[in-house]
């Protein structure tokens, strides 16, 4: 083996490595069973939400085909750590289990037969230690064209129920509660991307 091609196998590792790398960079969280939700560690609290999705008027009850799911690209205010937070439902709660932290939603993406739909709702939350925050129910309604399109967002929360209780609501009993000052009405555009050929899928 010659030092070239000793060279070329060096680069190419070094060039896996930092793919690797950055790949790495935004770790994947995914919505806890209800077996495994409880209250969590000092370093951690819970999110909690429901969301209701309707595209071009039809829910996943009235045969929405598509998207079957939604992923959230987050970042910790503070530190600039990204996580994404994969396999959120588009009708039903979740709880998702994340590191304390200020963050904010940088990205929203929902996958389509042809492409994914990237938009952007203004959405800030606070994680405490042992502690959960409900950002409420969320009802999207997205509307689409060819490459692009709109979405809209309403905010609810479960009325009669005090914020130090509504951890039960999502099936995080005895979990201190906090609810996320979300706006209550944002309308946002989303538009389509094709997805990168050899991109790293979660």
């Amino acid at each position: 083996m010659n030092k070239t091609t000793l060279y070329h196998g060096f680069v190419l590792g070094v060039a896996l490595l930092i793919g690797s790398m950055a790949m790495g960079c935004a770790s994947l969280r995914v919505p806890l069973s209800p077996s495994q939700i409880a209250i969590p560690d000092e370093d951690h609290g819970l999110l909690l939400g429901k969301i209701h999705l309707t595209r071009d008027g039809k829910s996943p009850s009235e045969g929405l085909s598509w998207p079957k799911e939604m992923k959230w690209w987050v970042e910790d205010e503070a530190t600039g750590t990204r996580l994404m937070i994969g396999h959120l439902p588009v009708d039903g709660p979740f709880a998702v289990h994340l590191p304390v932290g200020s963050y904010r939603v940088t990205d929203i993406s929902l996958a389509g037969t042809r492409g994914i739909w990237h938009t952007v709702l203004p959405t800030t939350f606070t994680i405490r230690p042992r502690e959960c925050t409900a950002l409420g129910t969320l009802d999207l309604e997205m509307q689409t064209g060819f490459f692009t399109g709109w979405m809209a967002r309403q905010v609810s929360h479960e009325k009669g129920i005090d914020a130090e209780d509504m951890g039960e609501t999502y099936g995080a009993q005895g979990c201190p509660t906090q609810v996320a000052p979300l706006e209550t009405s944002v309308k946002s555009v989303v538009r389509k991307q094709f997805p990168t050929r050899g991109a790293g899928r979660f």
